[in-house]
């Protein structure tokens, strides 16, 4: 069995749970570092394909440089991980958590998720984007989660815990985008990742400088919909809080034909992801491949 498949096997994500629960805060950091370690040392196909995404964010990094900033994402993933599952509701609703947001932005959010248009939640894979979206509908931000579309059975518990902490988890099929156009047209929102290639027959867009089949049904639904685009992302602060933040709102700009005006809007949301991911590499969390050639290394 690959790593990357016992890692999200239901066994293994059941153990990491009960790890998150029981054990104090220093031992499950210190088990993610030796975690990745391994992972790094012994080349495993994560790491591997950690790394070459890393390579297109920076392809000024040296090989060395390139495997120490792979081993570190791969225990900060190990990190949030944790404290995903040692958190609660309670904690969320409470302020116990180890989140902060600023206000303004957070009620900017609450206004736009709560008038009578549609809302479409879009971020990046990085940090703590699963416990910052649990947080989120803490605070009153209800949404439907467009998922990965037939998850394996790691993924189905998690899942799972995310429908037990207020996420309406629906992976994506025909059924349930349908329910998530009816949601956007009478004024719900909807929550779903854009950097994660979903399927290689997507249309080529260019994504930190070179094409990749990122994914643009947000944009589709936003065009059909006449729903806004709320693009949101969380990433940890140097004193361990996860930050998280909100840009305003973004209206669809209509083009000539409706597949100009989704790449044009798509690549308006791509620019603000790379943004984001750009300021801290490290803890982009992208473990599946984006491109489908290796960038040349640095020298």
């Amino acid at each position: 069995m690959r790593v990357q498949d016992l890692l999200g096997s239901s066994p293994f994500v059941a153990l990491g749970m009960a790890i998150g629960r029981l054990t104090p805060a220093p031992f499950a950091y210190w088990l993610a570092r030796r975690i990745a370690r391994g992972m790094a040392r012994n080349e495993r196909q994560m790491f591997v394909t950690l790394r070459a995404n890393l390579s297109r964010v920076v392809p000024e990094a040296t090989g060395e440089e390139l495997d120490a900033m792979a081993e570190r994402a791969i225990a900060h993933a190990g990190r949030t991980y944790f404290d995903m599952f040692h958190s609660s509701i309670k904690d969320y609703v409470s302020g116990r958590a180890r989140v902060r947001i600023d206000p303004q932005e957070l009620q900017m959010a609450l206004d736009t998720c709560h008038s009578d248009r549609g809302t479409i939640v879009v971020g990046p894979h990085t940090s703590n984007f699963d416990l910052a979206a649990q947080w989120l509908v803490a605070q009153g931000i209800e949404v439907q989660a467009l998922s990965l579309a037939a998850p394996n059975a790691g993924t189905r518990r998690l899942n799972t815990l995310r429908g037990s902490r207020g996420l309406e988890m629906t992976p994506i099929d025909m059924a349930s985008l349908r329910t998530a156009m009816e949601r956007l047209r009478a004024g719900g929102s909807v929550l779903t990742g854009v950097d994660r290639v979903a399927s290689r027959k997507d249309p080529l867009l260019p994504f930190f400088g070179e094409p990749a089949p990122m994914p643009t049904g947000h944009i589709r639904l936003a065009v059909q919909t006449d729903a806004r685009i709320l693009v949101t992302y969380c990433l940890q602060d140097p004193d361990g809080w996860y930050h998280i933040s909100f840009r305003e709102p973004l209206e669809m700009e209509k083009r000539a034909t409706r597949d100009e005006t989704v790449r044009h809007n798509a690549l308006r949301v791509l620019a603000i992801i790379e943004e984001v991911i750009r300021s801290k590499p490290e803890q982009w969390l992208m473990f599946v491949p984006v491109w489908d050639e290796p960038a040349v290394e640095s020298a």
